[in-house]
């Protein structure tokens, strides 16, 4: 069993290419790229657990499918993207429903925002507002995406842009928005929270 078998992530796209390509094809790529991933972590060993976990195997991933001619690996990735940002949104609405959570993560959400967005994790970023009303972070250089700038292959910082945007709208009684995207070519990521108390 392979690091991609394990990723919390990604071990579920298996399925989606065993439905597109049917099972040998499917499992000869899964194979490669569990291949290609061993060998990415050794190169870039000294990345941060979240490059680790979202670039790393997203790269492996897609260079194995590029390797056998599959001409729709991203459009195959962007939906499953999308599948699992939805899927983590589900699991973090049922973890706010415990009572009295999304209160008290928004009374934190300042310090959990500049945590998660810290400079020492790689981040530049810009503090738009720390209200009681709307939490505001623009991030201007993301790790993330400047990672796959370094890999090559800046087309797959879209689909882990889609993970983040959808499990972010899954907080109750926090409104969650974000029309900018450093992986799609903006100048920025603009995330906006706001605390909406009649959010189910």
């Amino acid at each position: 069993m392979g690091k991609l078998d394990r990723s919390f992530i990604y071990k579920k796209f298996k399925r989606t290419l065993t439905r597109a390509l049917g099972r040998e094809q499917a499992d000869v790529i899964w194979a490669e790229a569990n291949a290609e991933l061993a060998l990415l972590l050794r190169q870039y060993g000294a990345v941060s657990a979240d490059e680790r976990m979202m670039v790393l195997p997203l790269h492996a991933l897609y260079a194995a499918m590029k390797q056998h001619g599959i001409t729709n690996a991203l459009d195959l990735l962007k939906a499953y993207g999308e599948q699992t940002g939805a899927e983590l949104s589900a699991m973090i609405r049922r973890i706010t429903a415990i009572p009295g959570l999304p209160h008290l993560l928004w009374r934190h959400m300042p310090a959990l925002m500049r945590m998660t967005s810290s400079p020492k994790k790689g981040y530049q970023r810009r503090i738009v507002s720390e209200t009681s009303e709307l939490v505001g972070v623009d991030i201007l250089v993301c790790p993330l995406h400047e990672l796959t700038k370094r890999l090559g292959v800046p087309e797959i910082a879209p689909i882990i842009c889609l993970i983040d945007k959808g499990q972010m709208t899954g907080f109750r009684r926090i409104d969650y928005t974000r029309t900018m995207a450093l992986g799609d070519g903006d100048a920025y990521c603009d995330y906006r929270l706001r605390y909406n108390k009649d959010k189910p």
